[in-house]
Order: structure tokens, then C-alpha cells, then sequence
């Protein structure tokens, strides 16, 4: 049995090292680890050679922007050939290269802007058939109006064609994207148009409920959504519609709802679905305050506003649940209220996993 990398993490600790980490199957074997900026594996560049037991390590970084990290056994990863090579760049890994090992990328899930504190790559996480997602294709983001000269530059290389700004009109007004945007306002997370508590929750706004106003307002973007959450999937699709990020204030509820989505469809298991939702309570910078929070203050209580904040499994879980209970999965929902046919999701599927 030849060994074979299965899975790389990469992670930046508060020094901006990148800690990277591997799973190994078969013997043990020493790895060859090159880091590059983008997925693209031909293009990285050797780092280190880690010894036979070791399981992870440390780099230095080369500034601002993702990084993005390829391991392979050392015996596969000195005799792969070019087109070994060329399979891995297309941004998931898994290419079988002579020796029987291949080499596996990895990336940071966040991406490291000082102004976007929730932008994420939806890459990596293993698909429909053991496929991955390809990293770089599609990334998840919170508000882009703060993002710096610095993150500007280095957004740049990350060649994004499309981006999708699921706000409604006044906040895009108010805080506009720093470059051209699509506007898809995906409706139902806090209140009316007259700024009132929605009328249908009232009963959900005393203390502690805060977790079951989220609930409710989960449950609405699908029902009432999902014309939007279909146009925005099916933008996605097609060989120039990505790069791509969808983004909405803070990265959590409607970009959260259209990512379960978008990782359902592409056969990603339901608990890892969960996980990156959960992501956002670990990434997110809670400093700057909204005019939505603050009429959710006036609604109900710190403690409430502070469930309506966090990212409750549960919640999630429950809403994905009726997806599959009402509305038969993501696929008959997607070619059903969301509007897209078999062969779009066919396409997603086939554009975004490797």
C-alpha cells in the first residue's frame, strides 16, 4: 500500500505563520509541502520537506492575501508527472501521481482582510462521489465597505469576476460595496419596511427567544427566498462565473442560508454544512454597531439580541430539516420554488467539485 495524503488544513495564528496540517493514509512517508497564492498547485512553490511521523508544521507567511498549501508524499511528489500536476491545480486535489500517493491543497478558510473580518473560501470540504470543492471558485463574506487599500490589493489577486451583494437597497446605499456588485436583496431577515419588530414574532421577542426569532427568520428565507437564492446558485454557474463572492452585513444569515445551500447541492455532509455556518461566531468582528442592531435592541432584550447574534447549531439544522421534510432536498427545491433545472445543478456540481 502506497502512503497517500487525505486531508491538508491550514490555519493563521495570531503571529501570521501558517500552521499546516495533514492526514496521512498507508505508511508512513515524509511530505513535500509548497505554498503558493493561489490554488493552483503547479504554481506553488516547495516550503518544506517534513519527516515520516510528522503530522503538521509551521510557516512563515508572505504578507496579506490567502495562501493556499500543497502536500504530497515525497516519494509521488518527485516523480509526478505534468499532467498529475495540472489535475491538482484545479483546486481540490486527489490527483493520483506515480508511486500511488498525489498531492492534496489545502487553504486558509478565512481570508486574512483587515476589513472584512467574515470572508471566507467555501473550498475544501469533501463533496458528492469524495470529490472536493475547488478552493478559490466560491467565497462567503460578510460587509466589503470597510476593506482597506491593502485588502483591495490583495482581493485582486484573487481574480473575483461576480459579486453578489445580498443586502436590501438601503443598506447597500448606505454602505456600498468598493467595487461593482449585483444586487440581490434576499429578503426576511429582521424587519418591514416601516422598521417595526415583524408582526408574526411577537411572541418571540422576550428574553431568551432571541435563538427562536433566528429560527423564524431562517424559516422565512426559504419559503420566500428561494427565487433569489435560484438566481443567485444559478449565477454561479458556468465556466466564467467564477470566482465568485455572495455576501450580505455581517456574513451570518443570509449569506449563511445561501451557503448551506450551495454546499447541500455539492453534496457536502450535513454536519460539515453545520460547522462552516458555525464558523462565523469564530471569525467575526462584533465592534462596529448597525442600524439593525439597533432596532433589534429596541425590540427585545441584550440577552435575545445576543442569541439573534450567535450562530446556534440547532437552528440550522432545523431549517435544513424542513428542507429535506417540506420540500423533498435541496435538489427538488432548487428545480422547484428556486427555479433552476437539473441541468444547472448538474453544471454546479460539475464547475465547482474536483
Amino acid at each position: 500500500m502506497h502512503p497517500s495524503v487525505v486531508d491538508v488544513s491550514v490555519e493563521r495564528d495570531a503571529d501570521g505563520a501558517l500552521l499546516v496540517r495533514w492526514e496521512l493514509a498507508g505508511p508512513p512517508a515524509a511530505v513535500e509541502v509548497a505554498v503558493g497564492p493561489t490554488p493552483e498547485a503547479i504554481d506553488h512553490v516547495p516550503a518544506r520537506v517534513a519527516p515520516a511521523g510528522l503530522h503538521e508544521l509551521r510557516l512563515p507567511t508572505a504578507g496579506p492575501g490567502p495562501h493556499y498549501v500543497s502536500v504530497a508524499p515525497r516519494a509521488a511528489a518527485s516523480v509526478a508527472p505534468p499532467a498529475a500536476s495540472a489535475s491538482v491545480a484545479a483546486g481540490g486535489g486527489g490527483a493520483v501521481a506515480a508511486g500511488g500517493g498525489g498531492a492534496v491543497v489545502g487553504g486558509e478558510r478565512r481570508v486574512p482582510f483587515e476589513g472584512a473580518s467574515n470572508f471566507r473560501d467555501l473550498g475544501g470540504y469533501v463533496g458528492a462521489g469524495g470529490r472536493r470543492v475547488r478552493w478559490g471558485r466560491v467565497f462567503r463574506a460578510d460587509s466589503l465597505t470597510h476593506m482597506t487599500a491593502a485588502d483591495l490589493a490583495a482581493y485582486d489577486r484573487l481574480g473575483v469576476r461576480a459579486v453578489w451583494d445580498l443586502r436590501t437597497d438601503e443598506e447597500r446605499e448606505r454602505e456600498p460595496d468598493p467595487f461593482p456588485s449585483i444586487p440581490l436583496s434576499v429578503m426576511g431577515r429582521t424587519e418591514g419596511g416601516d422598521g417595526s419588530a415583524p408582526p408574526d414574532v411577537g411572541d418571540l421577542l422576550e428574553e431568551s427567544h432571541g435563538e427562536q426569532f433566528l429560527r423564524v427568520i431562517y424559516g422565512r428565507i426559504l419559503a420566500n427566498a428561494a427565487p433569489v437564492l435560484g438566481e443567485l446558485l444559478g449565477g454561479l454557474a458556468g465556466p466564467d462565473a467564477t470566482p465568485a463572492v455572495f455576501h450580505c452585513a455581517g456574513g451570518k444569515d443570509r449569506t449563511g442560508m445561501a451557503a448551506a445551500l450551495l454546499l447541500e447541492l455539492l453534496g457536502v455532509a450535513r454536519p460539515v454544512v453545520l460547522d462552516d455556518y458555525e464558523l462565523t461566531s469564530r471569525y467575526r468582528r462584533r465592534g462596529r454597531r448597525s442600524p439593525s442592531l439597533d432596532r433589534l435592541l429596541e425590540w427585545m432584550s441584550p440577552e435575545a439580541v445576543a442569541g439573534v447574534l450567535g450562530t446556534p447549531r440547532w437552528v440550522m439544522e432545523e431549517v435544513l430539516e424542513v428542507l429535506d421534510r417540506d420540500h423533498g432536498g435541496i435538489d427538488a427545491y432548487l428545480t422547484g420554488p428556486a427555479g433552476l433545472t437539473a441541468a444547472t445543478l448538474d453544471q454546479l456540481r460539475g464547475d465547482l467539485l474536483a
